[in-house]
């Protein structure tokens, strides 16, 4: 987990939260916590974070990335600095080439931090939407694996928006998904729960 909290009231009841949510569903935190790093010590941060899972011995079954801080347009996240780290460049270091000790394992990425500055006043939902799909032909074994794959990047907004959070309580998309996983966490798919924490974002 990265959290930065200078300028950001509410950032250390979401430390709190993530910790007793990591507690709850068994995720260890071998390096320990990135709290407040310049915007240079992000990387490194989590090249010494993904190095230590490559040299585990543990059964890993997933990997969840937090990062908490205020963001910028055009895919940074921002150290305490205001210098701003690549999701681009961070994103590839747990590759299967990078990090081989999560090939075929979830890698998850908690991006809470805004994307630019329009806001988002949401819509009344008055119905549901249904998407139907074709059933795929039966393929052949997968021989090889892509370089990139089993990412799930969950952002607390929309390209181009603010990120939303509370003085008191903290940021609305950690507040939810204690809430949301809390309920249905060891029952529903990642997928559904991640879609119901966004449906419950708008304040």
């Amino acid at each position: 987990m990265m959290c930065v909290r200078r300028g950001r009231p509410g950032a250390e009841e979401d430390i709190q939260t993530m910790n007793t949510w990591f507690n709850k569903f068994g995720f260890a935190t071998p390096s320990g916590q990135c709290i407040d790093p310049d915007g240079k010590e992000i990387k490194p941060a989590l090249e010494k974070f993904r190095d230590q899972i490559n040299q585990s011995n543990d059964d890993i079954s997933c990997c969840l990335i937090t990062l908490m801080s205020h963001g910028r347009e055009g895919g940074y996240i921002l150290g305490k600095d205001g210098i701003g780290a690549s999701l681009e460049e961070i994103f590839p270091l747990f590759n299967n080439v990078l990090c081989p000790k999560l090939q075929q394992k979830p890698k998850v990425f908690l991006i809470q931090a805004c994307r630019g500055g329009k806001r988002d006043a949401g819509v009344s939902s008055t119905d549901q939407l249904s998407i139907e799909t074709e059933d795929n032909d039966d393929v052949d074994e997968i021989r090889r694996l892509p370089t990139a794959s089993d990412y799930y990047v969950v952002y607390s907004t929309q390209k181009g928006y603010v990120s939303l959070r509370n003085d008191v309580i903290g940021s609305r998309m950690i507040e939810i998904m204690d809430q949301v996983f809390s309920v249905h966490g060891m029952e529903w798919h990642i997928g559904d729960l991640f879609t119901k924490v966004c449906t419950q974002q708008i304040w």
